[in-house]
């Protein structure tokens, strides 16, 4: 069984990895046979063939550095995809933002878009890329910010909960639970755009702060303790469709 994910020459997130997970579905293997792309002029980050995923900076410079990496390890050691080990760090209202096919958007705190911001982000996503929106340390103010950025998304397009029988909780490993650091059962919602999800949201959070380094605590939150799974086969589903 096999998964091919790359980018190619002509922006597209083609099949190129080979999984070594025994655990990862056929249907995912099958569906990575597709390819997504984003805007036909948008510029390649970094070199041709490398997988990079975004933290995005909205709302006048809000981002976070408080979200754990050590996912896009993982698919690199569970792939054979050539991913970047970093993030890049884009902003909501760039034409880069159509160079990621996989972006962050986290933090803490009340915010607003621009509606130039709304606008490019909702050109991404109708153009193939995934939004994960995750709420740094399950701020009840940054839940409630994106909510409302999301029905300004999509205003006729419900957030929908998904169960744990999605495609995207079986890409590269198989995810049986969103039990939260406090054994809370936790939720995660998606937007669909053409069959395929566009935004995943995660009201506890999937920072995995703790290993985030850099003094970051996610002291009170509740954040779902499978993160790092969870984003790995995340950043695959988003190569797959």
């Amino acid at each position: 069984m096999g998964k091919r994910m790359n980018k190619s020459k002509q922006r597209h997130w083609n099949s190129s990895a080979r999984l070594r997970h025994s655990g990862a579905s056929v249907v995912g293997a099958l569906a990575l046979m597709c390819s997504c792309a984003l805007a036909s002029d948008a510029p390649i980050a970094g070199e041709i063939g490398l997988v990079q995923a975004a933290m995005a900076s909205y709302s006048g410079g809000k981002t976070s550095r408080c979200f754990a990496t050590e996912f896009l390890r993982d698919v690199a050691f569970e792939t054979d995809i050539n991913v970047a080990q970093e993030l890049a760090n884009v902003e909501i209202g760039s034409e880069n933002l159509f160079s990621f096919p996989f972006i962050i958007m986290t933090g803490e705190g009340a915010f607003y878009l621009s509606e130039a911001e709304v606008m490019n982000l909702r050109s991404y996503l109708e153009r193939g890329g995934l939004l994960l929106a995750s709420a740094g340390c399950s701020n009840a103010d940054w839940d409630a910010s994106m909510r409302r950025t999301i029905e300004r998304l999509f205003p006729a397009q419900a957030m929908e909960k998904l169960t744990l029988d999605h495609e995207l909780f079986h890409t590269i490993y198989d995810i049986k639970s969103l039990m939260t650091k406090k054994r809370t059962e936790g939720e995660l919602f998606g937007v669909e755009l053409d069959g395929r999800l566009a935004i995943v949201y995660s009201p506890e959070g999937l920072n995995d702060t703790s290993a985030a380094g850099g003094g970051c605590c996610c002291c009170g939150g509740n954040e779902v303790r499978e993160a790092k799974r969870i984003n790995a086969n995340m950043l695959a589903y988003a190569l797959m469709r």
